[in-house]
């Protein structure tokens, strides 16, 4: 029997609903956006309704005060625009002022050479391994480079190895994104915070560690053995991930030939570039976990959201020494958040027509493709055991990505949601889990039955990609978090 409403770990309190029937397989997360704690909500988006009693001087009064909350939102709305105006043409200015920058001609290198140069975490680099991956396959006549940090090496020598040609790596040594942000005191207990204006300054906080998590005496590390790569190679181009800085001004101040393969989609990344202001009024604020188109009621809340969001991304302390240092140390222009984007660089992007949100504006260089996936052997290649075991019924994979942990609370809500499942329906789930911290398995004693009779498996990782999983046509149902491999391996 699971437990009554009110238990700390009940998942009917935080209204996720699961709804399983044959084929027919949904998720549904059911807060619409509504998530506030109490005394966080800014007064700038509180309600302008007024009870008042339905007399017929009561009907005057209403109408009265309606009257002037309308007023009042009005000229909220003007004062808002106009800030937002300002931290608009603030941006613009600096981007602006960065094209005009006269640049020296791209330096193109041997030909049929490529580099690609990536973070090792799968949801930053896995649409770059596939770009490889196809150009193995595809191309025989191009040398492939891949120079990522220990951890990836095994993923491209199994990929060189089902193209049945070779691929040359390159370890880096200096340090990777996630231990970047770890050095900065940044974990899965302190990440993680709430949405829209409960969760801004969280956010605000923290833009400076996602922008550039490296110190700059270990981003200049990593910027030296990069330049000192390429010289090595001599590329035609190299292939870039966003989220290696130092990479980016090491190709930039040698004015090497390069190209963008980002997993994310166009609107993660332009934004900024819409027409009318679409970001304030249109697109949801990042965190913000509105709807798209924003619902009218939310327009304030967004404004204020982007407002602090540009405003964090523009003034930046602690990068701004960073920066400082990595200019004294020889880097022209050190890498800023707004400036990855230029006119004559090719910028490559998964985003699916139909199944990502639709901007209006697209600049020339970028070019939309769809999933950028992974292809793998076959599942039965990969662990022939676990892809027998998929046959068995209608499956639910749960994967959270490669990063995430389970704290105590987090599992005990996910054990719940999992042993309804399996209580209700004939399904069978595939739960990647681990621990984050030290506790027992008090969380998941709902779960011990379903372990037992071989309905549910917990494995730490997947030993079989999960693109091979769903390629089997046996899972009914993936659930993930939202980030965009796991997102376009599912659609694809």
């Amino acid at each position: 029997m699971l437990p009554a409403i009110g238990h700390p770990y009940d998942w009917r309190a935080m209204k996720l609903n699961w709804r399983i029937a044959s084929a027919d397989v949904r998720f549904n997360a059911g807060t619409n956006g509504a998530y506030r704690p109490a005394g966080t909500t800014p007064a700038l988006i509180a309600s302008t309704r007024a009870t008042i009693k339905t007399s017929p001087r009561g009907l005057g009064c209403q109408r009265s005060q309606r009257l002037h909350h309308f007023n009042s939102n009005l000229t909220m709305y003007a004062r808002l625009l106009g800030v937002a105006a300002l931290l608009i043409a603030s941006l613009a200015y600096l981007l602006a002022g960065r094209e005009a920058v006269p640049r020296a001609p791209y330096i193109q290198g041997r030909n049929g050479t490529v580099l690609f140069i990536g973070n090792k975490e799968d949801g930053l680099v896995n649409a770059q391994v596939a770009t490889a991956a196809a150009l193995l396959e595809g191309f025989p006549d191009i040398e492939v480079h891949f120079a990522s940090f220990p951890g990836l090496s095994k993923k491209l020598e199994r990929v060189a190895a089902l193209a049945g040609r070779p691929m040359i790596i390159h370890e880096l040594q200096g340090l990777d994104f996630s231990e970047a942000v770890t050095k900065r005191g940044k974990n899965l207990a302190n990440i993680p915070h709430a949405p829209a204006s409960a969760g801004i300054a969280h956010l605000t906080k923290d833009m400076q560690t996602w922008i550039c998590p490296w110190s700059a005496e270990d981003y200049l590390a990593l910027f030296r053995e990069i330049g000192a790569l390429i010289d090595e190679v001599e590329p035609a181009v190299v292939v870039l991930d966003t989220f290696l800085h130092p990479g980016v001004d090491a190709v930039r101040q040698k004015h090497w030939m390069h190209a963008f393969v980002t997993p994310n989609t166009l609107v993660d990344n332009f934004l900024g570039v819409q027409p009318r202001g679409g970001m304030f009024w249109k697109y949801p604020a990042v965190s913000s976990g509105f709807s798209f188109p924003v619902p009218l009621r939310s327009i304030p809340e967004n404004i204020y959201l982007n407002m602090r969001f540009i405003y964090s991304v523009l003034w930046m302390p602690d990068l701004a020494v960073v920066r400082k240092e990595l200019k004294a140390s020889g880097i022209t222009n050190p890498s800023k958040f707004y400036d990855l984007h230029l006119d004559d660089t090719p910028w490559i992007t998964q985003t699916t027509e139909g199944a990502s949100i639709p901007v209006d504006y697209v600049p020339p260089n970028v070019t939309s493709v769809g999933p950028i996936s992974l292809n793998s052997a076959p599942a039965a290649e990969q662990d022939a055991e676990l892809a027998a075991w998929l046959k068995g019924a209608p499956t639910v994979l749960v994967n959270l990505g490669s990063t995430v942990k389970y704290n105590e609370q987090q599992a005990g809500v996910m054990a719940l949601a999992i042993a309804e499942v399996l209580e209700k329906t004939g399904a069978q789930v595939l739960w990647k889990f681990r621990k984050f911290g030290d506790y027992g398995d008090e969380p998941l004693k709902w779960l011990e039955k379903y372990v037992a009779s071989g309905r549910l498996r917990m494995p730490a990782w997947l030993a079989a990609d999960p693109l091979a999983l769903l390629e089997t046509g046996d899972v009914v149902l993936s659930v993930h978090h939202g980030g965009a491999g796991c997102y376009h391996e599912t659609i694809s």
